[in-house]
């Protein structure tokens, strides 16, 4: 092989690893995975028969929001729970929109913290967190009338992860 041609070779090589490597990160700083979920933790797909008694009776969809008044991550997002109450009503959605809490003293803060943010859940119950598979507050799940999890979000979402749930709903 001439010297030339072994030169164009290793050039085009040094441009495809390039390539290969620009695409990589850009794929992960602009796309990250999602982070993978707690084990034991709710998952898209399952079936939990507690999501049966949180569904209101009729509703084809239930977001259900997950929170503690300890939570400062919660109260962060209260702006975007407020925004995704607004895109359901505004589209004339029938998708039903709960907030669970895991004790009466909670029910009782949160029914406050969701009244100063102007947000109106459809209902507030209390519910065993342990039951629901709630890895942490805030979690949002979007769930069928069966009770069957169609979409999870844990944590404070970032933009990207907003705009899934409000897609979504």
């Amino acid at each position: 092989m001439s010297r030339s041609r072994l030169d164009v070779a290793a050039n085009v090589a040094i441009i495809v690893v390039c390539a290969i490597a620009s695409f990589v990160l850009i794929r992960n700083q602009f796309f990250p995975p999602a982070p993978p979920a707690p084990p034991g933790a709710v998952k898209e797909g399952e079936r939990l028969d507690v999501l049966r008694s949180v569904v209101p009776a009729g509703a084809e969809r239930t977001v259900v929001l997950a929170v503690s008044p300890q939570c400062h991550f919660c109260n962060e997002s209260m702006p975007f729970y407020k925004q995704l109450l607004d895109k359901r009503n505004r589209a004339g959605s029938s998708t039903r929109f709960v907030a669970a809490v895991p004790t009466a003293e909670a029910r009782d803060e949160e029914a406050k913290t969701f009244a100063a943010s102007g947000i109106k859940p459809d209902a507030l119950v209390q519910v065993d967190f342990h039951a629901l598979k709630v890895p942490g507050t805030p979690t949002l799940m979007l769930v069928d009338r069966d009770g069957k999890v169609l979409g999870v979000w844990v944590g404070k979402l970032d933009e990207r992860r907003e705009r899934d749930v409000l897609e979504r709903l």
